[in-house]
């Protein structure tokens, strides 16, 4: 009996064993499947290309710039998104950031292009096309809109297939985000266009059905870098209001419940204020226009977007903030 006993205590305690390692073990993947791709930085005067490297490895993303790697940076941000690390630190960094996907018909091609690109020289035979218009969102009284991840963007093809894939190109680069540069001469098409999907899905898979190969980048660039220069599209004439009212209603769509509702509302009325300019005259409409940025409402609602900005900027960059207000207020009134 003794004997008996003693077996089943042994068994007992094996099972106690195997059930507190797969405990273990449960517990160590949820941990990493909670924080995967969360970004976690406390850099004070740290050197730009190792906190950019940081948060590469950490979320598992491809970030090029043009901005000295041994720039110092002060941030500090605990397990937050990539998009809300890359908005923090294009702050810190005086810069802004964009998704771009690089594609061309060969391997070689696409690394001798965004060689050239990231080198600075900006190959004349690719083109780039983006439209960086920055948070269109309109909250009233709310500066915490979220900064929202550009691979998430959807896009759904609008031009028939077959067509060119530059046309598709030019489609996503106003309903998304995303910008897209390629080899101007490279055309090829595409025969059957997959569904609407999130950017990171479907651009890759555009690009897979024209036989071509592609790289998704986030891109650093300083902010006194010349537009034209970049590559970057400036004609906004260009645009395609249903394209462009498209990407601002994905945006609402992915906002806060409590926050959807305001920011609908506001684009509704956006779009109704545009509608009544069609019939306009061209004095007709600048004078409306005018009226219209002078209202309130809207003029609040910049100052968020402004505030939500200003509120990721470090401690050195506030009280320098700070310092320039009181001279130019000094020197409005001839103290200074």
């Amino acid at each position: 009996m003794s004997t008996q006993l003693a077996v089943n205590s042994n068994n007992k305690n094996q099972i106690l064993a195997i059930v507190t390692v797969v405990l273990l073990f449960v517990a160590v993947v949820y941990h990493i499947w909670a924080d995967w791709g969360l970004v976690t930085i406390h850099a004070k005067q740290m050197p730009l290309g190792k906190v950019i490297a940081s948060i590469e490895r950490q979320g598992h993303a491809r970030i090029e710039t043009d901005i000295d790697s041994s720039t110092p940076v002060t941030m500090d941000v605990v397990k937050v998104p990539l998009s809300y690390a890359l908005e923090k630190l294009s702050v810190v960094a005086s810069a802004r950031w964009r998704l771009l996907y690089f594609a061309a018909g060969d391997k070689a091609t696409l690394k001798t292009g965004e060689d050239a690109w990231f080198g600075g020289q900006h190959p004349t035979d690719w083109t780039m096309l983006s439209f960086p218009l920055g948070n269109m969102i309109q909250l009233d009284d709310d500066e915490d809109a979220p900064v929202l991840d550009p691979r998430q963007d959807t896009y759904t093809p609008k031009a028939p297939a077959p067509a060119a894939l530059q046309t598709y190109f030019t489609e996503a680069a106003q309903a998304t985000t995303a910008g897209f540069a390629f080899p101007t001469a490279w055309n090829p098409t595409v025969d059957s266009t997959p569904a609407g999907s999130i950017v990171e899905k479907i651009i890759p898979k555009l690009i897979s059905k024209a036989h071509g190969r592609s790289d998704q980048v986030f891109y650093l660039t300083a902010n006194n870098q010349n537009r034209g220069q970049g590559g970057f599209a400036d004609n906004l004439t260009q645009l395609d209001p249903d394209l462009l009212a498209q990407r601002v209603q994905d945006e609402i769509n992915r906002l806060p419940p409590e926050q959807k509702t305001e920011a609908q509302n506001n684009f509704d009325a956006q779009r109704a204020f545009q509608a009544t300019l069609v019939n306009m005259t061209q004095e007709e409409r600048a004078a409306a226009w005018m009226q219209h940025l002078q209202d309130p409402a809207f003029q609040q609602g910049m100052m968020n977007r402004q505030d939500a900005r200003d509120a990721m900027m470090n401690h050195d960059q506030r009280m320098q903030r700070y310092s320039n207000y009181v001279n130019r207020k000094l020197s409005a009134t001839g103290k200074l």
